[in-house]
This record gives structure tokens, sequence and C-alpha cells, in this order.
């Protein structure tokens, strides 16, 4: 698995460049059902794109709200990238059908 890391440009300015992932999942979620997902071994950061809103929780199922959640550990819409270090599974759920692609890096 890749390490998480910029490059500098010609101009020796770091960029927001990354190599790509050599370990990517796709899941394909349909509205309202929940899927789990293992962290790879190794895995310290994950980035996120979709092709809709979809909510994450971590180390547990995720479930779409449907009140109020003050419990700290309510589900995250939508991340861009998060560290998961220490974290063995996600738990992903949309609202619509969607599809999820995660990129893993070290």
């Amino acid at each position: 698995m890749r390490s998480f890391r910029t490059y500098s440009d010609a101009m020796g300015m770091a960029s927001d460049v990354l190599e790509p992932s050599d370990t990517r999942h796709v899941i394909v979620l349909a509205a309202g059902v929940a899927k789990s997902v293992a962290v790879p071994a190794g895995a310290g950061t994950v980035l996120f794109a979709a092709t809709g809103p979809f909510w994450v929780r971590y180390g547990a199922v995720a479930a779409l709200p449907a009140a109020d959640d003050l419990s700290g550990q309510a589900p995250e819409l939508s991340p861009a990238a998060r560290r998961v270090e220490g974290v063995a599974t996600l738990g992903l759920v949309a609202p619509a059908d969607a599809i999820v692609s995660l990129s893993w890096y070290r």
C-alpha cells in the first residue's frame, strides 16, 4: 500500500497531487441498506468519492439519521478523507442508491 504524501511541483512548492492508490475499493449501496467494509491491513488514510451523499461510522454499523444524535458517535455525512489508523471497519449507508469509491493509503 502506498504512503499518503504530496509532491513538489517544478517550482519546489508542495502540490495537492497524490500518487494513485494501489488499494482501492468500490462499494455499491442500495438506498437505506447499510454495509460494513474492513479497513485493509496497514491502511491509515482513506479518500472517499461518491455518486451521491452517504453516511459513514468508524468502527460501527451506520444508520440513516432519523432524529437528533448527540451521543458523539453519530454517522458523518460524505467526508472527503479521514485518518483511520486503528479503525477495523467502516459502516456505510446512503439515503438513495450510490456508489462509493475508497482509496486507501498508509
